[in-house]
């Protein structure tokens, strides 16, 4: 009886084992749909027979300005946002100004006091004055003593010395008027050229440093024409010539070409700083090339990455053929 019921036990176990290997065997081959993933975006190729290709930053034709406040203080009003179009000396934002125009008041009041005080010793020099000339005029030496004379004298010469003095403390409390007119002007703070603004950091209430500052507080530039700095190797660096064709092309956009205008290129050679990838070597040294570009038929976003492509100048390095004299070659020969 026992041997029945194993023998029975082992023939339900068999199919068992068989369907699970069976279910495994189908779930290994069918596998789910995967989703296709999208093909990279086309690199940008080089439309000349010899080029000379960089990387490079849009920025524009002026640079980027960092607009900075001359005076700390605390941000009253900010009156640009991102984006707008401003004139050169169009306020950008006002600091507090409140004690600046106090001491421009206190200013004022002292230049006026001195002013009247100068007037008040310009009178008195006018009656010393006509008090020496009185007694210069007598005629009868018994009716003036000398002594009286020489004090009306030396009178006059104290109320000229006096004169000098208030005037010139006059035309210091006018100077001292204009500096704390300057320096109240100085709170608000102006755009130094015509452009557009591109980032604002600044809010009501905040406080503004005065001189540079690691983020800048506003940044502007004249983007009427964009450029595009690029580097190039220093090994290319004498195959890049003014005057040669160029173009670029925006990440993402190789089917675009944007024709560029050589505008200069830097006279010293620079640490690359524009990395295409973690794996580039970061003390290659470079040459920086400036084109322009216009923005109106190639718009872009100010710090978007260009691939550019210059076509190279003919390499001067390869040594001159030597030419043969055949007419003294036999004869060289033969010795």
């Amino acid at each position: 009886m026992p041997t029945n019921r194993r023998q029975q036990i082992q023939r339900l176990i068999l199919p068992v084992i068989a369907g699970g290997c069976l279910i495994f065997a189908i779930s290994a081959v069918i596998k789910p749909g995967r989703t296709r993933a999208d093909p990279p975006a086309t690199p940008p190729t080089a439309a000349y027979a010899s080029t000379v290709a960089g990387l490079g930053t849009v920025e524009p034709q002026s640079e980027l300005i960092a607009v900075a406040a001359e005076m700390p203080g605390v941000i009253r009003s900010v009156l640009v946002q991102p984006g707008d179009r401003v004139a050169q000396g169009q306020p950008l934002f006002r600091l507090d100004a409140r004690a600046a125009e106090a001491a421009v008041a206190t200013a004022e009041a002292e230049a006026v006091s001195a002013q009247a005080a100068a007037r008040q010793a310009e009178v008195a020099l006018a009656d010393a004055r006509q008090r020496m000339s009185l007694f210069e005029s007598v005629d009868d030496a018994r009716a003036l003593s000398s002594d009286e004379l020489e004090r009306s004298r030396f009178a006059v010469r104290r109320a000229e010395a006096a004169v000098a003095q208030a005037r010139a403390v006059a035309q210091a409390a006018r100077a001292q008027t204009r500096a704390r007119a300057v320096d109240l002007e100085r709170l608000t703070v102006a755009a130094p050229i015509s452009g557009r603004i591109f980032r604002v950091d600044v809010r009501p209430g905040e406080y503004a440093p005065s001189g540079s500052t690691a983020q800048p507080l506003i940044a502007m530039g004249d983007d009427s024409r964009m450029h595009v700095r690029a580097e190039f190797d220093e090994a290319d660096a004498a195959r890049l010539r003014p005057g040669r064709p160029a173009y670029g092309t925006l990440r993402g956009q190789a089917e675009s070409r944007i024709p560029l205008t050589l505008v200069r290129i830097e006279p010293q050679v620079v640490e690359k700083r524009a990395l295409s990838g973690g794996s580039e070597r970061v003390d290659t040294r470079v040459v920086e090339a400036i084109f322009s570009f216009d923005p109106i038929a190639n718009p872009s976003y100010l710090g978007q990455r260009m691939d550019v492509f210059v076509e190279a100048a003919p390499s001067q390095t390869q040594a001159p053929t030597p030419t043969i004299n055949r007419a003294t070659a036999p004869a060289e020969a033969s010795r």
